[in-house]
């Protein structure tokens, strides 16, 4: 009886190992591709919707842009009237520029630089080639929403 416990225990054991070796040389490491234009920045901001100069916000379509904030500032943009989304004001497919600010035009975003227009409800590149096969989308911020306040990070 203790010899078939322990036969057990072993082949339980070896079975454990080689599962764990396949699962860990079977893993592919995808390289992500990272924006190369684009540099990392930490911060956290919060608007009070209440307060004028954000009234824009309250409605569906509503965007403004913050000088403050991510590289070269944050456009805020109100997708539905709950669903927020923040963008860096930074042009994502070339090198950092005195141009490279993002102008708000309706619902889209341009670039000066290239006459890049990204929209600002998906941050897709609407318009404009690049160099290379690569098209980067506009950077995203955490945004979230607690009633009339919304915290903006990174």
């Amino acid at each position: 009886m203790k010899k078939e416990v322990f036969y057990r225990f072993i082949i339980f054991n070896n079975g454990l190992i080689i599962f764990l070796l396949i699962n860990m040389f079977s893993c592919k490491n995808d390289d992500i591709q990272r924006n190369p234009f684009l540099y990392e920045v930490s911060f956290s901001h919060s608007i009070n919707l209440n307060l004028p100069e954000y009234n824009n916000l309250n409605f569906a379509g509503g965007s403004i842009y913050l000088p403050y904030g991510g590289i070269n500032g944050i456009i805020v943009f109100n997708l539905n009237g709950n669903d927020i989304f923040a963008w860096e004001a930074s042009c994502s497919n070339h090198k950092l520029e005195s141009c490279s600010k993002l102008s708000i035009e309706g619902l889209l975003a341009n670039c000066g630089c290239h006459d890049f227009k990204y929209s600002l409800a998906t941050g897709q590149l609407l318009e404009g080639e690049t160099n290379n096969n690569l098209q980067y989308p506009l950077l995203n911020y955490r945004s979230e929403k607690y009633g009339k306040t919304i915290i903006i990070s990174n």
